[in-house]
């Protein structure tokens, strides 16, 4: 199997057949971080042809070829972030294995938390935590600097904590008499006030860090879900399956536009 380096190079020099390979290669990766991101179907399927589009049209811009992975995913981030809404759609439920109920259940509500992240919060979980994205392939895959994402690393740990309480909280057992008093007021979304607000209540609650070493850790639980599948005809059929887009050799590609991904 040809690398992405030579998939690139071949691309760009004309060749339809490689990048429908890069397309071949990356389709469902691409899908399923849209679709982690937006938890919309149909959006999700948008990004992806979005994606390829801008990468046949700007692929001989791509300095690093063997970073083809991370570019794309700068890509669909770019794009989902056009199409976002105020919070992620209501397609909420990961490829989750089925092997342990409750296991299973707890992931599921970890994914229904973080879909009332924003957006950035959403692509830095889901580009680390289930693409294996760090250090600077995870800046340029969200668009920061370097040091930027290191910060938005360290900001992780406030969000597992959060997401940690946010177990507790949805498996509250009535053990923790200050807990009432913590949520007062709370819709149940899982906004960033609200994650913050809950790790702190849990760092210093004896009672509920006791039920928190009891669940798996949040990270692993949101990690465990497996790559969505692509979607059917039901969907492809309303927003077009991508094709490959013409492959345009460098020397005759266009400019490209004013506001690009990282």
């Amino acid at each position: 199997m040809e690398d992405d380096a030579v998939l690139v190079r071949e691309a760009v020099a004309g060749d339809l057949p490689a990048f429908t390979a890069i397309f071949s290669r990356y389709e469902a990766q691409v899908h399923d971080f849209a679709l982690a991101l937006l938890r919309d179907r149909k959006a999700a399927w948008e990004v992806v042809n979005a994606t390829f589009a801008e990468a046949s049209e700007r692929l001989e811009e791509l300095r690093e070829p063997h970073r083809l992975i991370v570019w794309l995913l700068a890509i669909a981030r770019f794009e989902a972030g056009l199409v976002d809404g105020a919070a992620a759609g209501l397609d909420r439920e990961p490829a989750l294995p089925d092997d342990d109920p409750e296991r299973a259940r707890l992931a599921g509500l970890v994914w229904e938390a973080v879909a009332d992240l924003p957006l950035r919060e959403r692509a830095l979980l889901d580009l680390h935590l289930r693409h294996g994205l760090d250090g600077g392939d995870l800046a340029d895959a969200l668009g920061v600097t370097p040091a930027e994402g290191d910060d938005l690393r360290r900001r992780m740990t406030g969000l597992e904590n959060g997401l940690a309480g946010f177990l507790v909280v949805r498996k509250a057992d009535g053990r923790c008499p200050d807990l009432p008093l913590v949520l007062r007021g709370w819709d149940g979304r899982f906004t960033l006030p609200v994650a913050d607000g809950i790790a702190a209540h849990v760092a210093v609650c004896r009672v509920c860090e006791q039920s928190r070493r009891a669940l798996p850790a949040p990270f692993t639980l949101y990690a465990s879900a497996g790559q969505a599948p692509l979607p059917g005809p039901d969907v492809t059929a309303v927003t077009d399956a991508p094709a490959p887009p013409e492959v345009v050799a460098a020397s005759d590609n266009p400019a490209a536009a004013d506001e690009e991904p990282a």
